[in-house]
């Protein structure tokens, strides 16, 4: 789902830069409220609200086992919700920027009905939720076990209202912060618990992924649903993905004089239709000849630049002596480069995050090299984004890279504080050198999961 933000104007009326306001989330979570009424003739019993997400290491390796570093940020989706008890779901959306997103007309399904190709459009992403919670319920999903609490008696129904603050197509995670927000005020309306322990996050995060990937068809790994059902102020997740455990570190530089940058380039879509599945089924015939179910599976447990150059070798003889395989063997070579290297790059930052004093040189160090890897071997960078991070760098920031999957989007620099106007103006100076459209601007700070607001 996209989101438009809350921009006063646009940016090209307003001048650039232009930073996108930080959210009032509890007055968005008021007006959200009186719209619910006007529209449904009853008050919501409640709002909750799930944030999107930033990673700071780990793109295109959720699905391989590797080690994501993602933070929730302050941007967030809202469900308003009112029980139904005829086992019907209907909802409306206050996103009207783009008809893709929301044409102001309900929505409506039994739960019942829901299933694979039932749903199409920013629904799906909400109707399926519900789908998902069934699934995990009844150990039909790839959780470890089947969690009962999340099951949706039959005659359970909502309506739903949502309204967003984050950004549209800025790659932040709209999509996750919508599916999040609806598993929680489903749960909440089926069990009446509004804080779910990490065990029950993580199987709603599990339903969130099924929405996904089997009622949306994106084949994503499930790094954004567990940051923004699962994070901590302050803090990043160490998300193994193998298992979907966390360890929390902090990623606050502020005490450095440093704050995380996202550079949202506005730049089109480009051509990504069915490129990330393409680029996880590379990465899953890359494992195949390396004989391991997952990439991960390749490295020991603390990998080195020596151990990534290993496997690689090893898949160069592996495919000179005729290994099978119907997949191109250059870009599976290429993916397979991203995703060794990304995962050696996880645990490094990983390691200085984990320090008392991490060494913010070498986390910028890293960005960047994580962002050439996705430039150049998994091949997902668009010329705007190159240029953000190019100009951010010659302004001073540490380190930039390409977030989320790529194709647009934005980016996240590590830059200092005090020289934040400054390195904006710089970006946009080289976007208008470009004759690209002018960029927006958030400081992302490292924000709570998902929870009840109202």
């Amino acid at each position: 789902m996209s989101c438009e933000p809350a921009v006063v104007a646009p940016p090209e009326e307003a001048g650039c830069p232009q930073w996108v306001p930080q959210p009032d989330v509890l007055a968005r979570a008021e007006l959200l409220s009186e719209r619910f009424e006007r529209a449904y003739g009853r008050a919501p019993v409640g709002v909750w609200a799930a944030p999107g997400r930033a990673n700071l290491m780990g793109e295109y390796i959720d699905y391989s086992g590797g080690m994501c570093l993602p933070f929730a940020h302050q941007y967030v989706t809202l469900t308003a919700a009112a029980p139904r008890t005829d086992g019907v779901l209907r909802a409306l959306s206050l996103q009207d920027a783009d008809e893709s997103v929301a044409d102001h007309r309900l929505r409506t399904t039994p739960v019942a009905d829901i299933a694979p190709g039932s749903i199409g459009g920013w629904f799906g992403y909400a109707a399926g939720v519900a789908w998902g919670m069934q699934r995990v319920a009844s150990g039909r999903s790839d959780h470890p076990v089947a969690i009962p609490e999340l099951a949706l008696a039959p005659d359970v129904g909502a309506d739903l209202m949502v309204d967003s603050t984050v950004p549209i197509g800025a790659g932040l995670a709209s999509s996750a912060a919508l599916e999040c927000s609806v598993a929680l005020a489903l749960f909440s309306l089926s069990t009446g618990d509004d804080a779910p322990d990490d065990r029950l996050r993580r199987a709603l995060a599990r339903a969130c992924m099924d929405a996904e990937n089997h009622i949306v068809g994106a084949n994503t790994g499930g790094l954004d649903q567990t940051a923004s059902l699962r994070s901590h102020a302050g803090e990043t997740l160490a998300l193994d993905c193998r298992d979907f455990d966390v360890a929390r570190l902090p990623a606050d530089p502020s005490v450095s004089g440093l704050t995380w940058l996202a550079v949202d380039t506005r730049a089109p879509h480009r051509l990504a239709d069915g490129q990330y599945s393409s680029r996880r089924e590379q990465c899953e015939a890359a494992a195949a000849v390396l004989g391991v179910p997952r990439l991960r599976d390749a490295l020991p447990a603390h990998p080195t630049d020596d151990d990534a150059a290993a496997v690689l070798e090893r898949f160069d003889t592996l495919l000179r002596a005729g290994a099978n395989t119907e997949a191109d063997p250059e870009g599976m070579r290429l993916r397979l480069r991203h995703s060794l290297t990304e995962m050696v790059r996880s645990v490094r930052i990983a390691d200085q995050l984990s320090t008392a004093a991490p060494d913010w040189d070498l986390v910028g160090r890293l960005l960047v090299a994580g962002h050439e890897s996705m430039r150049l071997d998994c091949q997902v960078t668009v010329p705007e984004l190159d240029a953000a991070v190019t100009a951010c760098l010659d302004a001073g920031a540490l380190g930039a890279k390409v977030v989320g999957g790529g194709f647009g989007g934005s980016v996240i620099a590590l830059a200092r504080e005090d020289e934040l106007d400054e390195l904006a103006a710089s970006v946009c100076s080289a976007f208008s050198d470009h004759g690209f459209r002018d960029p927006l601007f958030l400081t992302l700070n490292p924000s709570p999961a998902g929870r009840r607001i109202r």
